[in-house]
């Protein structure tokens, strides 16, 4: 019995040993197979740049650009915004140059936000190629409390007044360059304002300036970035009375029977015209003429008129009529 055991045990361990082995055979397998692989990543290609000139602070209408202002930084090459700077010394060399639209830091300085060479800062600057500055007389309800400034754009309104009045929408997305002799356009407070200036084509300063000298004008605030015209129409004085759509339940059951009794409304409205109508053929005239002139006063003037009674249904109505038909 010894030997057999003996052989049993030997080959128990050799088994065991065998598998410890494939274990750590597997278990180094796997780990391989999970070992990440490094990719090594080409290096980026190199963006080629060029100077250009920007803000180093805050720059407000009329203040100069000199080089303590301004600074250059590297950008890419070929994506220069269009009337850029490479360098300061390129926007002073023909002459001092000063700001005519606000510019915030670290925002490239361009020409058009900039007056020319030598040129000082006016409101003249400010306009548009081809349009006019307008001023007109304002006060704190036609300016909006104030809070019309320059840089906004506004409707103007036109009210007439008389025996007709009315009032339209004149004109449309108009800028404002300026109140009073403000002209800041990074300003948030309220101006109280005597004096719009306003930025037009000369036919719109035609038609400001008489609307001024016919009538009442005021502005409407558009709000930020709005540049579209609005649908508008003439106001007239009869319809400043309150909408009846108001007052029309929201509730779809209701509204559908609102609509049937202004339906049934009508339909009655229109058979009692037609009865009127009918009555109205149905007319009683009755004459009343002056008696026969007596023997004695036969040579006496005639009568030249006569009265006349005409019912309208149970409703009688005396009237004077010439006896003459040419009349």
């Amino acid at each position: 019995m010894l030997p057999v055991r003996l052989g049993t045990l030997i080959m128990l361990l050799v088994a065991l040993l065998f598998g410890s082995l494939a274990v750590f055979l597997a278990k180094t397998w796997l780990a391989n197979q999970q070992t990440p692989v490094v990719q090594v990543a080409p290096p980026p290609e190199k963006v080629q740049t060029e100077t250009i000139v920007i803000a180093k602070k805050d720059l407000n209408f009329g203040e100069p650009l000199t080089p303590d202002v301004l600074s250059e930084i590297d950008w890419p090459k070929g994506s220069r915004p269009d009337g850029s700077f490479s360098t300061i010394a390129d926007i002073n060399k023909d002459g001092a140059r000063v700001v005519l639209t606000p510019i915030s830091p670290n925002e490239p300085v361009l020409t058009w936000k900039i007056s020319g060479p030598g040129a000082r800062a006016s409101l003249s600057a400010l306009v548009a190629k081809g349009q006019r500055a307008v001023t007109i007389r304002i006060n704190d309800t036609s300016g909006i409390g104030g809070f019309v400034l320059p840089g906004d754009r506004v409707d103007v309104l036109y009210a007439r007044k008389g025996e007709t009045a009315s009032i339209d929408v004149l004109l449309q997305n108009v800028r404002v360059l300026a109140i009073n002799q403000n002209n800041d356009q990074k300003g948030s407070n309220p101006i109280d304002g005597r004096t719009a200036t306003l930025e037009l084509s000369p036919v719109d300063a035609e038609k400001l300036a008489l609307a001024q000298a016919t009538g009442d004008l005021s502005f409407t605030l558009r709000a930020a970035g709005s540049l579209d015209p609005a649908p508008a129409r003439r106001i007239l004085e009869s319809e400043l009375t309150s909408d009846a759509n108001v007052y029309q339940p929201a509730d779809p059951t209701a509204v559908a029977a609102q609509a049937a009794l202004a339906q049934r409304i009508a339909d009655l409205e229109a058979k009692l015209k037609q009865d009127e109508a009918n009555r109205a053929q149905q007319i009683v005239v009755e004459a009343k003429t002056a008696p026969a002139p007596a023997p004695a006063a036969a040579e006496q003037a005639m009568p030249t008129t006569a009265q006349v009674t005409i019912y309208r249904g149970l409703q009688g109505s005396d009237y004077t009529v010439p006896l003459d038909a040419n009349k």
